[in-house]
């Protein structure tokens, strides 16, 4: 296999949290253990591009690292600027911010590239065809690909609904666990003395992630079953109000309900190591979706089982009755039953947790990096 040259574009990345920014810094990680040479243009400050021990380069961009027109503008200045770098080269527009920018701006003229690699997490495949003229300009973007990236069969079924033109350019492979909350070798993990269970969810404070779902279905709970129970929410607050009504649910949900914070990769990982049960009730929404869940894979690769909703990808990554289970986001009691399913059967838990772990250690970003750009 030949030795590319890898010119990643991203509005997000490391230390700004979220999916698409740990996708980015994963891809970059693996395609260059892999042998590329590789290079990030990402919104990264000087100390982290400065930092000799990364494996790829990193390119400063002076953006704020979002989708909006003055983000668009700045990335496409900063290319036709550096064209020279990325003409013969993969380029790879691996998130939405960078992928809005080349599609309003239409701008590959005088760059020409090896081969264009486009990944859609799942998001961006409903919001950027809303409207004919949006949906004309990203069309016309997504046929310049030679490839275009899914990380999930939902992802693939709702691209193909609007673009059944694009069947042949799409590459279907997974995500996997974040390296930083892979558990340690170690044979003395933290010990719940006080008896509960503790459950665990990861995501920001946002409606989409349905945490207040969870809170719902936990106040449905026998008395007997709260007792036993105490709760750890992760995440940081982006809808202030929506976060000040999950704390008013929490007070009344009947078990200790700990709201954690935006917590560092060293905490994260002690807080799954520390936990039994993992939970993360995302519903559906018009113009955002659950495009795979990278959280599920982490949470699994400690052993814990899954409590989720039948929506978006997330079956991509939770498989019902084997690695966790899936309620009917649109059913509540489907939920309540499942949790307290979960919370009496001391076997299950266990069974799903141990195939969980099983199944998680097939995924690797290694893997996937290989089958989007080879191996050097």
């Amino acid at each position: 296999m030949a030795r590319h040259k890898i010119n990643l574009l991203t509005h997000e990345f490391p230390p700004k949290r979220g999916g698409a920014g740990v996708y980015c810094e994963e891809m970059a990680y693996a395609a260059a253990s892999l042998g590329h040479d590789v290079k990030v243009w990402a919104p990264v400050k000087p100390d982290l591009e400065s930092n000799a021990s990364l494996p790829y380069s990193l390119s400063s961009l002076p953006l704020r690292g979002s989708q909006d027109w003055r983000c668009s503008v700045g990335l496409i200045r900063e290319v036709r600027r550096k064209v020279a770098e990325l003409a013969g080269s993969i380029v790879h527009l691996a998130e939405p911010g960078s992928l809005r920018a080349f599609a309003r701006l239409d701008s590959f003229t005088g760059l020409l590239p090896k081969r264009l690699i486009i990944t859609l997490h799942g998001s961006e495949i409903p919001l950027f065809s809303r409207f004919p003229l949006e949906k004309f300009f990203f069309r016309k973007l997504l046929r310049k690909a030679d490839e275009i990236h899914l990380l999930s069969h939902f992802n693939r079924k709702a691209l193909l609904a609007r673009f059944p033109e694009l069947a042949s350019k799409i590459v279907l492979a997974p995500g996997a666990a974040r390296r930083l909350f892979l558990p340690e070798n170690k044979d003395n993990e933290d010990e719940n003395t006080e008896g509960k269970l503790r459950m665990l969810t990861v995501g920001r404070l946002h409606p989409r992630k349905g945490q207040d779902r969870m809170l719902d279905a936990i106040r449905q709970m026998p008395n007997e079953l709260k007792a036993g129970l105490e709760y750890y929410i992760i995440g940081p607050e982006v809808r202030p109000h929506y976060a000040r009504g999950l704390r008013e649910q929490a007070d009344s949900a009947g078990i200790p309900v700990h709201f954690l914070g935006d917590l560092q990769d060293h905490d994260v990982r002690i807080a799954y190591e520390s936990s039994d049960l993992f939970a993360l009730t995302s519903v559906p929404h018009p113009h955002s979706v659950e495009g795979f869940g990278f959280v599920y894979l982490e949470a699994a690769a400690h052993g814990l089982p899954a409590l989720g909703h039948r929506t978006g990808g997330v079956e991509d990554a939770v498989v019902h009755n084997e690695t966790g289970l899936l309620a009917d986001p649109n059913d509540s009691d489907d939920l309540a039953r499942a949790l307290e399913r979960l919370l009496r059967d001391d076997e299950l838990r266990l069974r799903l947790g141990q195939k969980a772990r099983e199944r998680a250690a097939g995924f690797t970003w290694r893997q996937t990096a290989k089958t989007l750009y080879g191996e050097a």
